[in-house]
C-alpha cells in the first residue's frame, strides 16, 4: 500500500486548552495524589509501618526490623516514581514529534532495544554489575531508535510508516530476547524474565542514579521546547513556516526520549503502557498545550507506576506481582475508554 497522499496523513492535533487556573489546580491535585501514593508505598506492604517508623529510620533510631524493611522499600518506591516519570515524559515527546497518538517507547521498539542490550549482558556476563547492564540498555535503545527513525524519516516523516516500522522492530527485539533466554544458561532465565516483567524487586539506591540524572538533564530541555512541541503536533508545514528548525528540534527531543527510556529500562526493566496512557490522560485533564501537559504527564506516569508497584506488593502479600503487569492492568481500561471516546467523536 502507498504510504503517501492525503488519505494517509495523520490527523492534525488540536491545541485544546483549558483555563490556566484550572490546569494549575489539576497539576496541583496530581502532585498531592502522587505524594499520597508515595507515602502509602513506603508504609504499606507485607509489613505495615507508621510515619513515626519512617521518622526514626531517617534519624537513624529505628530498630533492625524497621530498618531492613525501609532499606528495601524506599529504593523500590523511588525507582517506581522515577521510571514512571521518565517513560511518561519520553512518550509525550515522541507523540509530539511523530504526531501519532499511538507512538510511545514500547510500541516504537526503543524499550525492546534497551531490553536486548540488558539481556545480552545478563546472559553472557552473569557477574556484570548494574552499571554495565545500564550502559548496555542505553546502547540498545540508541541503536534501535536510530534504526526506527532512520527508516521512518526517509522521504519525510509519515506517521503510519513510523508506527509500523516501530512495531516491526519491537517484535523483532522481543523475538531476539526470547531466543536468547531459551537457548542460553537456564540459571539466568529467572533473572531475565523478572527483569523483563518490569519489577522493582531488589532495587537499591544505585539503581536510581541513571533515572535521576536522565530526568535532571532532559526535563529542562523538553520543557524549553514546549512551544515547539505544540507546533510540531499540528502538521509538517506550520513549524517550518514559523522558522522552527524541524529536523534539529526532532533530533533533540528524540535523543531526550531515548535517554529517558534507556535509563528507565535499566532501572526497573521493561514497563509498557505508561508512555502511551500518561500523555493521553494529561491532555484530557489539562489540554493539549505542552506547557501544562508535560508536568501533568510526568506526575501521572509516576503515579501509575507507583500505584502498580504498591498493589503488586500488597494484593497477595507476602507474594508479589511485577509492577509492569499491574501498570498494564491499570492503564488498559483507560486506553480502551479513550479509543471508544475518540471513535464516537469522529
Amino acid at each position: 500500500m502507498r504510504t503517501s497522499g492525503p488519505t494517509r496523513e495523520a490527523r492534525s492535533a488540536s491545541l485544546r486548552a483549558v483555563r490556566a487556573g484550572t490546569g494549575v489546580v489539576v497539576v496541583g491535585v496530581l502532585a498531592v495524589l502522587l505524594v499520597g501514593a508515595a507515602i502509602a508505598g513506603i508504609l504499606l506492604g507485607d509489613t505495615k509501618l507508621l510515619l513515626g517508623d519512617v521518622a526514626n529510620w531517617l534519624s537513624g533510631q529505628a530498630g533492625p526490623v524497621v530498618s531492613s524493611v525501609l532499606d528495601a522499600r524506599f529504593p523500590r518506591v523511588g525507582a517506581a516514581l522515577l521510571a514512571g516519570a521518565s517513560l511518561a515524559l519520553a512518550g509525550t515527546a515522541i507523540q509530539a514529534v511523530s504526531r501519532n497518538p499511538l507512538a510511545e517507547p514500547s510500541i516504537i521498539g526503543v524499550s525492546g532495544g534497551a531490553g536486548i542490550g540488558a539481556i545480552v549482558v545478563i546472559t553472557f556476563v552473569p557477574l556484570a554489575g548494574f552499571w554495565m547492564t545500564a550502559g548496555a540498555a542505553g546502547i540498545g535503545a540508541a541503536v534501535t531508535a536510530a534504526v526506527v527513525f532512520g527508516l521512518a524519516l526517509r522521504g519525510g516523516l509519515q506517521t503510519d510508516r513510523f508506527v509500523l516500522v516501530g512495531i516491526g522492530v519491537s517484535a523483532a527485539a522481543m523475538a531476539a530476547i526470547t531466543l536468547l533466554i531459551v537457548l542460553t544458561d537456564p540459571w539466568n532465565e529467572v533473572k531475565a524474565l523478572t527483569w523483563l516483567s518490569g519489577s522493582t524487586y531488589g532495587r537499591s539506591m544505585e539503581h536510581l542514579i541513571p533515572m535521576t540524572v536522565a530526568l535532571l538533564l532532559t526535563v529542562p530541555v523538553i520543557w524549553s521546547f514546549h512551544r515547539t512541541q505544540d507546533l510540531l503536533s499540528l502538521d509538517e508545514d506550520t513549524p517550518r513556516l514559523l522558522g522552527i528548525a524541524v529536523p534539529r528540534s526532532r533530533l533533540i527531543l528524540l535523543v531526550c526520549a531515548v535517554l529517558l527510556t534507556g535509563s528507565a529500562v535499566a532501572g526497573i526493566g521493561v514497563v509498557g503502557f505508561v508512555g502511551l496512557v500518561a500523555p493521553h490522560a494529561a491532555r484530557a485533564l489539562v489540554g493539549s498545550r505542552h506547557r501544562l501537559a508535560i508536568p501533568a504527564s510526568i506526575l501521572l506516569g509516576a503515579l501509575l507506576v507507583c500505584a502498580g508497584d504498591l498493589i503488586g506488593r500488597t494484593a497477595i502479600a507476602p507474594a508479589q506481582l511485577p509492577a509492569g503487569l499491574l501498570t498494564a492492568l491499570l492503564g488498559a481500561p483507560y486506553f480502551v475508554w479513550l479509543l471508544f471516546r475518540s471513535r464516537l467523536s469522529r
